[in-house]
């Protein structure tokens, strides 16, 4: 009967002393580490930016005023860090060598455009009508918008807040609406 206890007992401390762990002590790991919170990676990538060339650039466009416009890739990183209306808007116009003719159309508050357009694919500024542009600055300035791209044909219709690059000439004053920054 002693024998059967005293094997019980060591089967029972061996197995005891091989299923614990040691914890570490409190001052071996200085920082304090708390369980973070997970979020949806490309929520928080959106870092980079999309740049779009206006060709030809548009020269003093007024309020409402409809240009006839290709729109084309300047650069294009990769689309992880693009938030989701980039994205859109880089695929729409056919990836990062793409390019799409469209009629631009500045739609500035409290104006009326002076008609649609000819082409099926537009891109709608809407800006104020006084967008300040520093004289003294040379350079690309930037111009904040609400830039809709909608086409009819292919029911695409996307909206968001975008920069437009200028760049005013010194020499005679006009305002060059070069790129679109997204």
């Amino acid at each position: 009967m002693r024998l059967c206890v005293l094997l019980l007992l060591l089967v029972l401390l061996s197995f005891t002393s091989a299923a614990s762990v040691p914890r570490p002590s409190s001052d071996r790991y200085p920082i304090n580490r708390r369980p973070q919170t997970f979020t949806t990676r490309n929520v928080t990538s959106t870092s980079d930016t999309l740049s779009l060339n206006i060709d030809p650039d548009i020269v003093n466009p007024v309020c409402g005023g409809i240009y006839e416009a290709n729109i084309n890739i300047q650069t294009a990183p990769d689309p992880f860090y693009l938030s989701k209306f980039c994205q859109n808007v880089l695929g729409y116009i056919g990836g990062p060598k793409g390019d799409k003719d469209v009629d631009v159309i500045f739609a500035c508050t409290g104006f009326s455009t002076s008609g649609i357009g000819t082409r099926d694919v537009k891109i709608i500024f809407n800006t104020q009508a006084n967008s300040a542009i520093d004289a003294g600055k040379t350079g690309t300035q930037l111009i904040p918008a609400n830039m809709q791209l909608v086409s009819e044909k292919d029911n695409v219709f996307y909206s968001s807040e975008v920069n437009i690059g200028v760049k005013r000439n010194s020499g005679n004053g006009d305002v060059a609406f070069q790129h679109i920054y997204c």
